[in-house]
């Protein structure tokens, strides 16, 4: 079962019945021609005023461009939310999935 932290976020983290706790941080790194459709999509959003999306991602314009263009990856949670505000697919949950299982069968192997 995943944690809950300090402030009331579910986190990728769970403790086993040893008392051991597994994290699962995930990071998906889009190319750069996908970062510039979700960054352009964000701000047609913005634009049209019908959604505060700076809110609902929990940072601005831009503090999102530099997290989409400066750093190797963003964290899988702030993909989604732009993926489901935008309509812009990058990563489906088959392919995490996928990767994380190809990741325990070659560790576990």
């Amino acid at each position: 079962m995943l944690t809950v932290n300090r402030y009331g976020n579910v986190t990728p983290s769970a403790i086993q019945s040893n008392g051991v706790v597994v994290s699962t941080p995930i990071y998906v790194a889009p190319t750069k021609e996908q970062n510039k459709q979700l960054l352009n999509a964000v701000r047609n959003v913005v634009r049209e005023g019908t959604e505060d999306i700076e809110e609902q991602l929990g940072i601005n314009e831009e503090y999102l461009r530099h997290l989409l263009f400066s750093r190797n990856g963003i964290p899988e949670r702030l993909l989604v939310k732009l993926q489901a505000l935008t309509g812009i697919d990058v990563v489906t949950r088959e392919d995490i999935e996928k990767t994380y299982t190809d990741w325990c069968d070659y560790l576990f192997g």
